[in-house]
């Protein structure tokens, strides 16, 4: 394996790192708190540890751990997060390249994941919303020359990523050689030894997908095309329908070029006019709401971050959670979620910016929908599920109806229940049933790894002496790692002797295993 010599390990910045996965870990694909807490209380200890292997050249990525993630309309895509040292390694060589990969954009066309100077709030990349809001602008600008836009958008462009044209283009950016062959062994690990696609969903990813576009912008410079894109999702400004056909013909064969097919589906030729009106209807509304909810939040320190396709927040563990729920005005956001019956095809983007609003404000207006979400719509269950939490303490209905949807046949993917186990988490009780329901699906090693591992947290936290017993037990027969790191975690639920004498039998068992335990001692 390749190793790294030890002045780039030295020119790490570790905190950093850490910062970044810990902000990273609250928009992860798969809930792992077990895997979450290495990084918020053992992160000094992983990185000692991951510098000695990168040093001795004994660094060995792994595959990564992956979960199919629910689309509308039924379909999947897989989602992924990494084990502890592969992760704070593949953010670290990003932390290396970004300003050297930021330097080859050419940000009057492309406008996603611009990277900012590292802060203490972990942040990579300035303000989704910022950052879309600049696109429109620029749409706004090209629009008003009339014409038509080809809309373009990639067919599962991060699972199809070419990894020897990235890496080629990286190396010709200027990168250090040793870190980009480093990195490519990543990709190539994460992938099952599979030279197309990198991991969807992590800080670092986001980084080289929206640089492996860049080949596309200079194209686009090169044939004088006005061109605006926020990572694959792309738009091509042309004076006639004719050229614009050219243009989508051409835009076409140079994407296969580069490895790369168009979603027919979301791909298509449209009037200056109809474009702005479709793209810009759903951002004005939310930006009316923004413009409110500035002027109307309570106190100066009050901060809420906005985002196009907000993403909730997650907290799996409330007692672990150091600050509070922000107060923000409820009108405007309560306004924003009615709108759904107006923009019905809208709705998914509605309640990705409305929920986290109602959420910090208490607001229960959307608990039925939400509920009866769970199962109809389960590609936002997490987003449902986030928002649902906070009302646990003050309605016991509400938990007591999802503990019903566990307990029954409504749910149809491992991801669905992978939600619901982590949204239970922070109720105040939960009925015996559902902790026996919990206790079967992690011994049935036909559910996925990833929502057994949750289902041990679960029934070790809410379960009995005898319930708690049998997560224990269950150790000794667990063929997955992962698991097993996720039991000696939930020992933190166990009493004061159970907890010792799981961490003296346990805690040698790995290198993850071994930081769990740090984790725990002193509970």
């Amino acid at each position: 394996m390749p190793g790294l010599d030890k002045s780039i390990v030295a020119s790490i910045d570790p905190q950093i790192a850490l910062a970044r996965v810990i902000r990273d870990v609250r928009s992860d694909f798969i809930l792992a708190p077990h895997y979450n807490a290495i990084f918020l209380k053992a992160g000094p200890e992983l990185w000692e540890r991951t510098s000695e292997l990168l040093r001795s050249g004994k660094y060995q990525p792994e595959l990564a751990l992956t979960i199919s993630v629910l689309k509308p309309g039924g379909f999947t895509r897989p989602g992924s997060i990494l084990h502890p040292v592969d992760r704070i390694v593949y953010q670290a060589l990003a932390d290396l390249l970004c300003d050297t990969l930021e330097a080859q954009l050419d940000r009057t066309r492309t406008f996603s994941h611009v990277v900012v100077p590292a802060a203490g709030a972990g942040h990579m990349f300035r303000s989704e919303h910022e950052s879309w809001n600049e696109l429109q602008d620029r749409l706004g600008e090209l629009a008003g020359l009339g014409g038509y836009f080809v809309k373009c958008d990639v067919a599962n462009y991060f699972e199809r990523i070419p990894q020897h044209h990235l890496i080629n283009l990286m190396t010709a950016s200027g990168c250090p050689p040793e870190i980009i062959h480093l990195l490519e062994e990543m990709f190539l690990a994460f992938q099952e030894r599979d030279s197309f696609g990198i991991v969807q969903g992590l800080y670092p990813s986001d980084l080289f997908g929206n640089f492996y576009l860049s080949d596309f912008d200079a194209y686009c410079e090169i044939h004088d095309i006005a061109s605006a894109r926020f990572v694959d999702d792309m738009y091509l400004h042309f004076p006639t329908r004719s050229d614009a056909q050219r243009g989508l013909m051409q835009m076409a064969a140079q994407l296969r070029r580069d490895g790369l097919n168009l979603n027919e589906s979301k791909s298509g030729i449209h009037s200056a006019e109809r474009l702005i009106r479709e793209e810009t209807q759903l951002d004005r509304l939310f930006s009316d709401v923004v413009r409110e909810l500035e002027t109307e939040r309570v106190g100066p320190e009050t901060e809420v971050e906005w985002a196009y396709g907000f993403a909730a927040e997650w907290e799996l563990e409330p007692e672990d959670e150091a600050g509070h729920e922000e107060q923000i005005a409820t009108a405007a956001a309560e306004r924003l979620y009615s709108s759904i019956n107006d923009f019905p095809r809208q709705a998914d983007h509605i309640e990705r910016f409305a929920l986290p609003l109602l959420r910090a404000n208490g607001s229960e207006v959307a608990v039925p929908r939400s509920l009866e979400g769970v199962v109809t719509r389960p590609h936002l269950v997490g987003l449902y599920m986030a928002y649902l939490s906070r009302f646990f303490l003050t309605s016991s209905d509400v938990a007591r109806k999802l503990e019903a949807i566990l307990c029954s046949d409504q749910l149809i993917a491992d991801y669905q229940r992978m939600y619901v186990f982590a949204g239970l988490m922070s109720a105040p009780s939960l009925a015996k049933d559902t902790v026996n329901r919990a206790l079967k699906i992690l011994t049935n090693r036909g559910m996925t790894q990833e929502v057994r591992a949750l289902a041990a947290i679960l029934a070790a936290r809410h379960g009995t002496a005898q319930q708690r017993r049998a997560v224990r037990l269950a150790y000794e027969d667990e063929p997955s790692p992962y698991v097993r790191a996720a039991i000696l975690y939930s020992a933190r639920h166990f009493t004061e002797a159970e907890r010792r004498t799981c961490l003296k039998a346990w805690g040698g068992h790995s290198m993850v295993n071994a930081l769990i335990a740090q984790t725990l001692r002193g509970i």
